[in-house]
């Protein structure tokens, strides 16, 4: 097959041309016809299989699309402390109409995302939440979207596609914590985060230099590290980097939860204390951030509201496919802790609000 087309384009003539036979006998083939020699059907199904080729599934109608009472979340991974939240919420709100969801981990690869998303139109699920990998799952999204089965995004938007989103405010959110390193007096704020194609990492970015902006401290770009990370120790080595500059920063924003852990690490292993050396504050209050010294300063992310307005929002697009798409962008607590200076307890600055809604 062309490097440039899709499994979710492939023709069941291309499968027929592929082992040059007549789209009737693979069509045959697909409906379990036996009058197809087996020899000839081995090499249709083998074709298939190489060429990834979906069957084109009729549109539905809303009592059809209730059928299954399935839902599938495609999350980038369930060990995540994060999207594990999220998925609880869509568990706990597609319980509440009576709906069972099936999880995908893609571990951050657009391929298996793609391959996820064909196998949940085979598997005729009623709906699909999905967290893109990023950016580049624009065209794999827009194509399944052609099969007519509702999709609701979560955490993370395709600004390319008229889509419904669900998330945090997360340039706020970022905002918020760099002005916090910012009244403790530091001015050389590094920033560590993951893949700048992931449009959650792209806002919190934008929020770090607002606030920079704001306080008139000049945006240094050498204190910044952007990189691909999904597994929990990818962290390490961005934040090595940046804490053995002979001009290393006082103060550091870790992009999120990974950024932390690797943050965390090269801090120990360079014997540099927090936050006697330095300061940290992170993304997502985790249940061990309260409890291991230094205790995190981090944005309290409304990860388990954002899976159940997911699910809700879902379900309404399910009875009411016309429905206008919507974008819902929820508030956040900044939880001020021990990593960013000496406290005698920690002090929860509410900045939370239900949610913005974009039409």
């Amino acid at each position: 097959m062309s490097p440039r087309k899709s499994a979710l384009t492939t023709t069941i003539r291309d499968v027929a041309a592929r082992v040059n036979v007549s789209p009737m006998t693979v069509s045959r083939v697909l409906n379990g016809v036996n009058s197809v020699r087996p020899e000839t059907k081995l090499r249709v199904e083998e074709a298939i299989r190489e060429l990834g080729y979906t069957p084109a599934q009729p549109q539905r109608t809303d009592t059809q699309r209730r059928i299954s009472h399935t839902l599938a979340l495609i999350m980038p991974s369930i060990t995540i402390p994060f999207f594990n939240k999220v998925a609880h919420g869509v568990e706990t709100a597609a319980e509440t109409y009576g709906y069972r969801v099936i999880i995908s981990s893609t571990q951050g690869e657009n391929a298996r995302e793609q391959r996820s998303l064909r196998d949940f139109v085979h598997r005729r699920v009623d709906g699909v939440i999905v967290a893109p990998c990023n950016d580049l799952s624009c065209s794999a999204i827009e194509q399944f979207t052609q099969f007519n089965i509702p999709l609701v995004l979560v955490d993370r938007e395709i600004a390319a596609l008229n889509l419904d989103v669900v998330q945090a405010d997360n340039v706020h959110a970022a905002s918020m914590l760099t002005h916090h390193l910012i009244k403790q007096g530091h001015k050389r704020i590094g920033f560590i985060s993951t893949d700048n194609r992931i449009s959650t990492s792209r806002d919190r970015m934008y929020g770090y230099r607002a606030a920079l902006d704001v306080a008139g401290i000049p945006f240094d770009s050498s204190l910044v590290y952007e990189e691909f990370v999904i597994k929990d120790d990818n962290g390490y080595p961005m934040a090595h980097k940046l804490l053995t500059r002979p001009d290393r920063p006082t103060a550091v924003v870790a992009g999120n939860y990974l950024m932390l852990m690797g943050f965390v690490q090269a801090c120990a292993d360079l014997r540099i204390r927090i936050p006697d050396d330095i300061a940290v504050a992170s993304f997502d209050d985790i249940e061990f951030s309260s409890v291991l010294c230094p205790f995190f300063t981090v944005i309290d992310l409304p990860a388990v509201q954002m899976g159940i307005y997911a699910a809700e929002r879902l379900m309404q697009i399910i009875r009411n496919p016309e429905s206008k798409s919507v974008h819902r962008k929820l508030g956040t607590n900044l939880i001020v802790r021990r990593s960013c200076g000496n406290l005698t307890h920690d002090i929860y600055l509410h900045e939370h609000y239900p949610f913005r809604q974009l039409v």
